[in-house]
């Protein structure tokens, strides 16, 4: 059982000394409900937990965990894989579609796109056109939509190296980028991160020790705290002029998946909170990351449950 929230409900209570009552009625709930959560009664739904965790980061910040804690974690982990699941997701075409139009649109959006879902579905599924759109949104689209299919049904090489990513890339900006498919060769920034990203005459040395340092961790049983640090780490380095993001959230659906993993579809509606436990992940610690993509992947979990009975 997952009972992390019940540490951070009786941290916040601890360290603002309030009531069960004052905090139940911070989080919008009554105080019955509260005093079956801290005394592991019942268990939170998944958004009761995810405004847990957005209070406790507000009033206390990022702990580090303990160790019943990080053992916590392994054995969640461990009970969100599905055996075989890649091929299961190959075997059914309305499942892949679902994760086709979510992994699609979230993605996009987290990056600027102002596609809605409905726009994206009708897009990549239907071949719609929206005159009030850029062609850059459609083409993003469609792109990310037909290098995903290829990604689910096995098509592109693996296992995760250089050329892998490279190909992503030129994949996802054809049409869109002349340098699809190049590293950079100009300084980049990210918006509002004060972090100082890799010189680019560094990208090759940087990428080729970030792949290095990849294989011993793949063969790790716990992959899911190497994937959050790979991610950190590839998007520190930010080896292309664009489409950083995009390409390093598809290859972390890959790294998951060989491993029977749920695919991580991080929600636009979580986009600052993302932002804020990567940079946290490049700074200080990779913990919060990986909680909040456990989060995510036990999200996707119940999605693939419902196909997969």
């Amino acid at each position: 059982m997952d009972s992390n929230y019940i540490s951070q409900l009786q941290a916040i209570l601890q360290s603002e000394s309030w009531s069960q009552q004052q905090l139940a009625e911070r989080l919008g709930i009554t105080h019955a409900a509260l005093n079956r959560w801290l005394k592991g009664r019942a268990i939170p739904q998944p958004r009761r937990r995810q405004a847990i965790a957005l209070l406790y980061r507000e009033l206390i910040g990022f702990q580090p965990l303990l160790a019943a804690q990080r053992r916590q974690l392994a054995a969640r982990a461990q009970g969100l894989r599905i055996r075989g699941l890649w091929k299961k997701i190959r075997e059914s075409a309305d499942l892949l579609d679902e994760l086709l139009l979510e992994h699609t649109y979230n993605s996009n959006a987290i990056e600027g796109s102002t596609l809605t879902k409905k726009q994206t579905e009708a897009i990549i599924f239907d071949k719609s056109q929206f005159a009030d759109k850029s062609l850059v949104e459609h083409l993003e689209a469609t792109n990310h939509a037909a290098v995903l299919r290829e990604i689910l049904l096995g098509y592109f090489p693996m296992p995760v190296s250089e050329g892998l990513i490279r190909q992503l890339h030129r994949a996802l900006l054809q049409g869109i980028r002349e340098d699809a498919g190049f590293y950079s060769k100009h300084e980049r920034a990210i918006r509002g991160v004060g972090i100082a990203l890799t010189h680019p005459k560094d990208i090759p040395e940087e990428m080729a020790g970030l792949l290095k340092r990849w294989r011993p961790w793949e063969r790790r049983g716990d992959a899911v705290q190497p994937v959050a640090q790979f991610h950190a780490d590839f998007e520190l380095i930010h080896p292309f002029g664009d489409g950083n993001g995009r390409v390093g959230r598809l290859v972390m659906l890959i790294q998951l998946l060989k491993r029977d993993y749920p695919p991580v579809i991080i929600e636009n509606t979580r986009k600052a909170e993302y932002y804020e436990v990567l940079e946290f992940a490049q700074r200080k610690s990779v913990e919060p990351f990986t909680v909040f993509l456990l989060d995510e992947m036990e999200r996707t979990h119940l999605v693939l449950r419902q196909y997969l009975r």
